[in-house]
């Protein structure tokens, strides 16, 4: 019986860790605003950056989604540009994630 709790237990502390897994990103990712979109072209930060073929966009549960299905204009991402400046990955990001990935502040002149 106490095997069969301590099983139960390790197994319900293993399950709630899951749920505070952080995703990491690449180094070379940075953090913007998407403010607009219309494929194959996104506005992130100000600057407008097309989508590179074979570029993908994960959602907040970290799966693959099409630019189609984007509902939102605003929001807050990671991104990752190739040798070209086009988005070769992005990451849309839940407030948490936001909270924990601030964008950074421009460097004073």
């Amino acid at each position: 019986m106490q095997r069969l709790c301590c099983a139960l237990l390790a197994g319900a502390l293993l399950m709630s860790l899951g749920a505070l897994a952080v995703r990491s990103f690449p180094q070379s990712a940075q953090r913007g605003e998407l403010s607009a979109h219309q494929y194959p072209y996104f506005t992130i930060d100000k600057k407008t950056r097309r989508l590179a073929v074979g570029g993908k966009i994960y959602n907040h549960q970290n799966m693959i989604v099409m630019p189609a299905s984007l509902s939102a204009q605003k929001a807050q991402v990671m991104y990752a540009v190739d040798m070209f400046g086009e988005l070769s990955a992005m990451w849309l990001l839940s407030d948490e994630e936001a909270t924990h990935y601030p964008i950074p502040k421009a460097a004073a002149p």
